[in-house]
C-alpha cells in the first residue's frame, strides 16, 4: 500500500504522443492498440467514441485509463461486453505495472472465429496492451505549485537568478509604481 500523499509526490510518468496501433493476432482474432495521453475522464470518452468510428465494423473496444499526476484520481475499465475482466482490467494492470498516469489503452477486437475462453481472451488483450504501452518513451512530469512574490524594482536580477537557478518558471509579471508582483510555477519538489 502507498501513503504517499499528493504532496510528497514530485513527479509522475505520462506518455505526451499517442502511440499506436499495434496489432496482434491470436486465432484468427485481430487485436489493435493504442495509447493515449488524456486529461479526464471526458477526454478518454471522446476518444473511446471516435475509435468506435474508426473501426466502425469491429466486435469490440475495450478501454482503460488512469487520470492524475501521481497518483489514482479516476481509473476505469471497460470489457465492451467481453467476459467480465478479460479485457480492460489486465490494460489497468500494464497501465498500473509501467506507473502511467493520464492516458488511456484502448484495444480493438475483430473477432477470428476461434473462441479463446477467458483465460485466453484476457491473455491476448494483456499482451495486447503491453505491447502497445512498450512502444512508448515515457516522459516524467515535474508537479508545480504557483506562488505569487512581489518585490522592489532594484531585485529584479536576483530574483531571476533565482528563478533560473532553482527552476522556477515566470508565469506572469505586473509592473507596479515601486514593486514587480511575479506569478511562479515553483518544483513541489522545491517548495521549501
Amino acid at each position: 500500500l502507498n501513503m504517499t500523499t499528493l504532496s510528497q509526490i514530485e513527479s509522475y510518468l505520462t506518455v505526451r504522443n499517442p502511440h499506436g496501433p499495434v496489432e496482434f493476432k491470436e486465432k484468427g482474432s485481430r487485436f489493435i492498440s493504442n495509447l493515449f495521453p488524456v486529461t479526464d475522464a471526458d477526454h478518454c470518452s471522446r476518444i473511446i467514441t471516435e475509435q468506435r468510428k474508426t473501426f466502425y465494423d469491429c466486435t469490440h473496444v475495450c478501454s482503460a485509463f488512469i487520470i492524475g499526476e501521481g497518483k489514482e484520481d479516476i481509473f476505469r475499465y471497460n470489457d465492451d461486453g467481453e467476459p467480465s475482466g478479460s479485457a480492460g482490467l489486465p490494460f489497468y494492470h500494464e497501465i498500473k505495472g509501467a506507473s502511467l498516469f493520464n492516458v488511456l489503452v484502448t484495444v480493438i477486437r475483430y473477432y477470428g472465429g476461434v473462441k479463446l475462453g477467458t483465460g485466453g481472451l484476457t491473455r491476448a488483450y494483456g499482451q495486447s496492451a503491453k505491447m502497445v504501452i512498450n512502444t512508448a518513451s515515457p516522459q516524467r512530469i515535474y508537479r508545480m505549485q504557483s506562488f505569487q512574490v512581489v518585490f522592489p524594482y532594484n531585485f529584479t536580477g536576483e530574483i531571476m537568478q533565482l528563478c533560473e537557478r532553482h527552476g522556477l518558471e515566470v508565469i506572469s509579471q505586473e509592473y507596479l509604481q515601486n514593486d514587480i508582483v511575479s506569478k511562479l510555477d515553483i518544483p513541489v519538489a522545491k517548495i521549501d
